[in-house]
This record gives C-alpha cells, structure tokens and sequence, in this order.
C-alpha cells in the first residue's frame, strides 16, 4: 500500500526505505480483495488499542486515500503455509499487537546509510539495531509485530543482511530539523513503557548511540509516530509500478541472516521470491491513479 497522503509515519517509512510502499499485508482469498495486516488502530474510541493483525477489504485502504498493489509470489512459493500461521496468529481472544519498538528499530537502521553520517559511528549504530532486533526475535511467543514483519514470518523467507541498504538512503525530512528536547524524551519514555524488562538493555544501548550519532533522529521520529493518528491530508496516491532489483552476493544459504524484524516492503518488493511486477488494484472507490 502507499502511505495515507498526509501520514506522517508513512511518509517516514517511504523516505527512509526508498520505495513508494508504505505498508504490506497478505490476502487471504483471491479475488475477494481481502487482506490481512498487521496495524495500528487509530481508534479514537479505543486509544489504548495498540492495533494487532486485522482483516481487512482493500476498500479500507482506499478509504484512507491509499493505493493497493498486489504483489504475486513466485509459483513454487507455497501459500498454504504462510495462510495457516495466519490462522493460528490471528485468533479472536488474542491478535498480538502492533510494536511500535519494532518499528523505530528499522526506522534507526535504515537511517544510518544516510551518506552524512560519520562511517564508524553509523556502523555502531547498525550493529546495535542489528542486535535489538535479534534480542525481539529471541522471544516469537511474543505476538507484537509490524507489516512487513508479519508478511516474511508467515512465509519463513529470511533476507541477507545486504539488502539492509535502501536504494536512495535517507531523503531529507519534508520539514525543518527539529531541536532536541521534549518530543525526544517523551519517545523514549513510550518506548521504555511499552518495552518488556528483558528487552530494555539492547534498547537502552541503541537509543544512547543514536543520540550520539544522530542528536535529532529520535525527534524526528517522535513527530512522525505520535501524531500520526492525527494529521491526515489531501493528495495524489504515489506510483509505484515496477520493482528495480539490485545485484547482491550470491546467498549459500551460510550469510547471517538479518532479522525478521529488519524486514520492510522494500525488500519484499524485490524479494527473488515475489513476481517482477505489482498490479494496482482498481474498483469502486479507489484512488485516481496517478498520471503517468
């Protein structure tokens, strides 16, 4: 899906990861355009609901402004498998929930191939993102997950540490830069809450070495996450038609695998596993596609 025109957690996400792709999901019945993701609620009338795995019409998107894609997997992926971890994930007592943790993980990750940032630092940050990312991973009973997470856990496709790197790292923020302070404080505060005990060392250890190499980051980041329930805007869907792989090394099967929690839509794009072309999805409802 493309970002909500207007959404600043979209907005984040595609700058940051290089692609026209905000979000992903998996359908559950071809041809009915139902799928299912995992998400915030944005429920006003829940504000405590962290979201989890729902299913949803594409219509729903479409009603938030966004355009929907489908992305085929290749013949000899297996389907069946990844549907029936969905059913036993995303059960009526229980659907997990949206980790916002997670997702400043990847969001730090990709930001450290921003060209302007110190080489050395920006590999300690990465390693430490890296690391975070693991310690989550350690723990799959655990049921907090974000999109493109849930998409590759469902079907048991690792990446490679290689496609990590985004295509056009880090496009300047829209905005001016905002100061240290308040917002980034009140982030970290969030993420502490909403972190288990276990969890909270490789956290601590990341978000102090962001701080060192990238004193505005977590601002930013507290701007784009805490008030996008809130802003939403008027504008075109963005296009996004056909994937641009790029080479990487052969994989044998023995290269460190990054982890699930790495994973973005980016990569599923251009996942050796996943067809060579996105089809919009077009119906009642749906946004003007874009002009050519």
């Amino acid at each position: 899906m493309t970002p909500i025109p207007g959404e600043p957690l979209g907005d984040m996400i595609t700058r940051l990861d290089g692609s026209g792709f905000s979000h992903s999901a998996i359908a559950v019945a071809d041809g009915e355009g139902r799928v299912a993701s995992v998400h915030m609620s944005f429920c006003r009338t829940r504000p405590f609901d962290l979201g989890g795995i729902r299913g949803d019409h594409v219509s729903h998107f479409w009603d938030l402004g966004q355009s929907v894609y489908r992305l085929a997997v290749r013949p000899e992926v297996p389907r069946g498998p990844a549907l029936e971890r969905l059913a036993s994930w995303h059960t009526p007592e229980d659907d997990g929930t949206f980790s916002v943790p997670k997702l400043v993980i990847v969001a730090i990750a990709l930001a450290t191939f921003a060209p302007d940032l110190d080489p050395v630092q920006a590999r300690r940050v990465r390693a430490l993102a890296v690391e975070a990312a693991s310690a989550w991973e350690g723990v799959p009973e655990r049921r907090q997950f974000y999109c493109a997470e849930l998409v590759t856990r469902l079907y048991d496709r690792p990446f490679s540490h290689e496609v990590l790197a985004p295509p056009d790292p880090q496009r300047p923020a829209s905005g001016p830069p905002v100061q240290e302070g308040f917002l980034d404080s009140l982030l970290v505060r969030t993420l502490g809450w909403l972190t288990d005990d276990d969890l909270q060392a490789p956290y601590d250890r990341l978000l102090a070495a962001v701080e060192e190499a990238m004193p505005t980051f977590l601002d930013q980041a507290a701007v784009d996450i805490l008030l996008s329930p809130f802003l939403r805007g008027d504008g075109p869907a963005l296009s996004q038609g056909r994937r641009t792989p790029r080479t990487v090394p052969d994989d044998d099967g023995r290269a460190p695998r990054l982890p699930f929690s790495l994973v973005t839509p980016r990569m599923l794009l251009d996942a050796p596993w996943t067809a060579d072309h996105v089809e919009l999805i077009r119906g009642a409802g749906a946004p003007l596609p874009p002009p050519p």
